[in-house]
């Protein structure tokens, strides 16, 4: 397994320490297989808060899952990926699945989750691509990124390419 640390970053895209409230993460992933591996561990949130786990591969950017933090405010995501795809309500912002197959640079950002507790995103016009994936958000309209990459994943898709 290889690893990339997450931090909270501001304006300047420094990191935030942890000591001055800044929250944390770090990615263990394995580097090639069938499909992309990892472990997630986020601290320093707002507690019982959703999120967003964003996954940037190569130029396209995917709203992967939405998942609550705990009562101490850290989240936890232990998963693997056969395909690059949304799979939270995203709107207009819908990029189409492409296989995990071949060499693909990976940032993986977690967000707040502004989108709406239920239904569909508002934004999404009825048949459109993604209009009818599930929204679970926090209702508030508030994306902010709360965790950015602090290096840049590289992994290789062995299984076949479409």
């Amino acid at each position: 397994m290889s690893r990339v640390t997450l931090a909270q970053k501001d304006a300047a895209f420094r990191p935030i320490p942890r000591a001055s409230g800044g929250a944390t993460g770090v990615v263990w992933y394995a580097h090639s297989g069938p499909a992309l591996r990892f472990i997630l561990r986020a601290y320093g949130l707002q507690p019982q808060r959703r999120y967003l786990l964003e996954i940037q591969a190569d130029d396209a950017i995917y709203s992967v899952a939405s998942h609550t933090s705990d009562a101490r405010g850290q989240l936890a995501i232990d998963t693997a990926l056969t395909q690059f795809a949304e799979g939270a309500c995203v709107g207009t912002n819908y990029d189409a699945p492409r296989s995990v197959a071949g060499a693909h640079k990976v940032k993986f950002w977690i967000k707040r989750d502004g989108n709406p507790p239920s239904g569909v995103s508002p934004n999404s016009k009825a048949g459109a691509p993604g209009a009818a994936l599930p929204c679970r958000g926090n209702g508030d309209g508030d994306y902010a990124y709360m965790l950015m990459e602090n290096e840049i994943a590289n992994f290789t898709g062995t299984g076949a390419t479409p």
